[in-house]
């Protein structure tokens, strides 16, 4: 009604998890989709910390509100690469924790989920502006708590 709900990226949401709620057994569902959220969300975790890593680097002197110790983030970058890796090695009883799925399927479900997203985004941000010759501009709007959040109009 306001304008300002993800409506779209809640439907897509809703498809994606009625969709894995009805296709895998029932009494293997909700582990299944806590494996599904759980391996993008590592993958997230990576790239937030390889960001963090590329802000110190190209901006040693900015002034930040909060400084991470960097014995913890090598270890957390770690730790991630360590779980985006490890799934996709076979368990050593050959089955993972929602059988008689492939132990891998959540893995390969959820890069797929991300990559669904990266061509949402695309079309809606590069290509519908091409095809139909119009420009999204950005501009800066201040909420009534005082944040500040980019619309795009």
């Amino acid at each position: 009604p306001t304008g300002k709900s993800p409506l779209p990226g809640l439907i897509i949401h809703l498809i994606i998890s009625v969709i894995v709620i009805i296709a895998p057994p029932q009494n293997i569902a909700y582990p299944f989709i806590l494996d599904v959220e759980g391996y993008p969300q590592q993958i997230i975790n990576f790239f937030i910390v390889i960001g963090l890593f590329y802000l110190r680097w190209k901006k040693p002197d900015a002034v930040w509100p909060f400084r991470v110790w960097w014995p913890l983030t090598v270890f957390f970058l770690a730790a991630a690469a360590f779980l985006l890796v490890i799934l996709f090695l076979k368990p050593a009883n050959g089955v993972g924790d929602t059988p008689p799925l492939p132990y891998y399927l959540y893995c390969l479900i959820g890069i797929a989920i991300m990559f669904a997203g990266v061509l949402y985004w695309s079309a809606w941000q590069i290509i519908l502006p091409k095809v139909f010759g119009y420009e999204l501009v950005p501009r800066k709007e201040r909420l009534d708590d005082g944040t500040v959040v980019t619309v795009v109009s």
